[in-house]
């Protein structure tokens, strides 16, 4: 059926950095958010003319295959067009050089040759997208790579001169030194390496490799995503507790708090919960996902007797997340008697919910001079200051950072973040004026999250429903928090 496919209509697929997909019909646009919708949109096109449609896809970011032809039939399967021959660029030498080029430079053993990294992205499986025309070139080339002069080996001459062997690298930055026919000369790699040179499992790369069982390298997006994900998981000597502050209120720190503890729940794993511990009614309870009952800080507080540092005392209290694998422990309504939590009740929760946590983010309150407040910086290991590109949200956090200074937490603010959410309209100014305050005091890091509808005030949170943007935020935020735990 793939004969059928005509050079009209003229399709291409270009995909950008972020894996989204931009697709032109004749020139007339449309972008896509992952490559199958791309290729569903293709097949419907190809289901209106009643026949295949083919597909050339172009992926500057690819070393070794910048331009991919596809055919899409009607029923959304899709096909190598192997009718087109595919551009290669030049191999890496393989075979040792000629004789005469031996007399010139020491000839490397065989095994030095193959640490080299020139696997790590391969051009898609050409016994799969060039069936016939690959088989064929292999074939004849192969004769040629038999008869070609090879340099005299040390295993033709009985007693060979010493040779000599250069340093091996490994993947981390310690070298080793070899003699011939040592064992170290293949060094095994860090698993970190190997996870980044796995093929691509995402985006247009890992579409490719599930298609035709290919082989492609993952994008430079993917292995960013890698290296997120590493910092994240990276093991922790004890447990940690994260302040999130800003003395203004609807300044997103409820947001920010549930977010980072999300993102470390779905990466991470592990006991991790997002508490809510401030002198005036928090919002963190009605957002995050409903319990089966409605017990909050003030009734664990009243009950921290009969808590034995058991999980399973806490289950009347928490309200574990669904997907987001945390537990929510929600502030008193308004009108609640609040007279017991105070500072000292708060840092007596605090020590036993940090033998039952890993991870604790606190969503603190709007008062510096509240003692719930003080409590939460006091406990904290790391501050996660935030502010919207506002301008009072500006004025607030630097009264924020003075609270901070004034309760002798200056030293935790190399240890702390600063997450900037950017408006529908954000000022770029101000955003820029926000980024350099952060640094100008000593943070660790400065995240800036995109404007996301799905967050807007007062909606129930959805992790699921975030832009790809915002969790790619929220995960640097987190990674660059956990660089300093």
């Amino acid at each position: 059926m793939t004969t059928e496919a005509l050079a009209r209509p003229v399709c291409t697929a270009t995909i950008g950095d972020d894996d989204t997909v931009s697709v032109t019909v004749d020139g007339v646009d449309q972008t896509f958010g992952s490559m199958p919708e791309a290729i569903d949109f293709f097949a419907g096109t190809a289901g209106d003319l009643g026949r295949p449609v083919k597909i050339t896809a172009y992926d500057s970011s690819s070393a070794t295959q910048p331009e991919t032809h596809l055919i899409v039939n009607e029923d959304g399967s899709v096909d190598a067009d192997t009718s087109v021959p595919v551009k290669k660029r030049p191999a890496r030498r393989t075979t040792p050089r000629p004789a005469k080029a031996a007399a010139s430079q020491p000839e490397r053993p065989a095994t030095a040759d193959a640490a080299a990294p020139s696997v790590v992205e391969n051009p898609l499986n050409e016994a799969q997208l060039q069936a016939a025309e690959t088989q064929a070139s292999d074939e004849a080339a192969q004769p040629s790579v038999e008869q070609s002069p090879v340099a005299p080996s040390t295993t033709s001459n009985p007693s060979p001169e010493p040779v000599p062997v250069p340093q091996v690298e490994q993947s981390g930055p310690t070298t080793v030194q070899v003699e011939p026919g040592d064992e170290r000369i293949k060094p095994r790699p860090e698993v970190k390496a190997e996870k980044t040179a796995a093929p691509a499992r995402k985006g247009f790369r890992g579409w490719l490799n599930a298609t035709f069982k290919a082989n492609l390298a993952a994008s430079p997006a993917e292995q960013a995503d890698r290296e997120r994900r590493a910092r994240i998981q990276r093991p922790l000597e004890t447990h940690c507790t994260v302040a999130v502050v800003q003395l203004k209120g609807g300044a997103t720190k409820t947001t920010v708090a549930y977010h980072l503890a999300a993102t470390y729940g779905r990466i991470r794993g592990g006991n991790i919960l997002a508490g809510e511990f401030n002198e005036n009614q928090g919002t963190l309870g009605e957002r995050a996902l409903a319990g089966s009952h409605d017990r909050t800080t003030l009734d664990l507080i009243r009950n921290l007797g009969t808590v034995t540092r058991r999980t399973s005392d806490l289950v009347r209290y928490i309200r574990p997340q669904g997907d987001d694998r945390i537990h929510v422990l929600a502030s008193p309504p308004e009108g609640a008697d609040r007279r017991r939590v105070d500072g000292t009740s708060v840092k007596a929760a605090h020590d036993v919910l940090a033998s039952l946590y890993n991870l604790i983010l606190l969503d603190t309150g709007n008062s510096a001079q509240a003692s719930t407040w003080q409590a939460a910086v006091d406990v904290a290991d790391s501050l996660v200051f935030v502010a919207q590109n506002k301008a009072d949200d500006f004025r607030l956090l630097e009264a924020t950072i003075e609270g901070v200074k004034a309760q002798g937490h200056t030293d935790k603010f190399t240890r702390s973040i600063l997450v900037i959410t950017n408006t529908a309209q954000p000022n770029g100014e101000r955003l820029d004026q926000l980024k350099k305050y952060g640094e100008s005091i000593g943070l660790a890091a400065v995240v800036v999250v995109p404007f996301d509808r799905s967050l807007q005030e007062g909606q129930d949170f959805d992790y699921e429903a975030l832009n790809p943007a915002t969790r790619r935020a929220y995960e640097e935020a987190t990674a660059a928090l956990t660089d300093q735990l």
